[in-house]
C-alpha cells in the first residue's frame, strides 16, 4: 500500500549470542594455553598439525553463529511483518497484522540489561501459528507500536476476532 510506513527495520542484536560468545572464548583461550604449555612435548607429524588448528574450531563456530544473526532481518510495517534470512538463498516470510491475534514481550534477564527483548506475536494464520522476533533493540517500545498498527490494519480492512466458549 501507499501509506504503508515502517516501524521497525533491523537484525536481532549481538547480545542474543551472548553465550555462545563466552564460551568460544573460553575454548579458544584454554585451547592456545594448552597449546603453548604442550608444543614441545608433542611429537612432530600430523597430530602436531590438528592440535595446532584445534583452538580456531571455537572461533569459527563463533563466526558461523554471528553470520547467521547478521543474515537474518525483520521488517515491521503498519501492513505486516517480514521476515528474510539466509545468506546465499533467501527465504523472506510475510505476515499480514490483521492476522495476529495477541502479541507478547519476553524479557530474560540478560537481554533486560540490555533493553533488549523477544516479540512474541500469536497469529490467525495456518501455516504460522507463531512469530517470534527474537532479540529486538527497545523491544517494549516496538511492541507497542506494533499493537496499534495491529488495531489500526484491523480498522482499515473491517476485520475483527471472535473467540468462542
Amino acid at each position: 500500500m501507499a501509506d504503508e510506513r515502517i516501524i521497525f527495520k533491523g537484525n536481532p542484536s549481538t547480545v542474543s549470542i551472548l553465550g555462545s560468545l563466552l564460551v568460544c572464548v573460553i575454548l579458544f583461550l584454554a585451547g592456545s594455553i594448552g597449546l603453548i604449555l604442550y608444543w614441545n612435548k608433542l611429537s612432530p607429524g600430523p597430530l602436531r598439525q590438528v592440535v595446532f588448528w584445534l583452538p580456531l574450531i571455537p572461533l569459527l563456530f563463533l563466526i558461523g553463529k554471528w553470520t547467521a544473526l547478521k543474515f537474518l532481518s525483520y521488517e515491521i510495517t503498519s501492513e505486516r511483518i517480514k521476515i528474510t534470512k539466509g545468506l546465499l538463498s533467501k527465504r523472506t516470510d510475510e505476515l499480514e497484522l490483521y492476522r495476529a491475534k495477541d502479541t507478547s514481550l519476553v524479557e530474560p534477564f540478560l537481554y533486560r540489561m540490555f533493553s533488549v527483548g523477544n516479540i512474541v506475536i500469536i497469529t490467525g494464520d495456518a501455516s504460522t501459528p507463531t512469530v517470534e522476533l527474537r532479540a529486538i533493540n527497545h523491544a517494549k517500545e516496538i511492541r507497542e507500536q506494533l499493537r496499534v498498527s495491529i488495531e489500526e490494519c484491523r480498522g482499515r480492512k473491517r476485520t475483527g476476532i471472535v473467540e468462542l466458549e
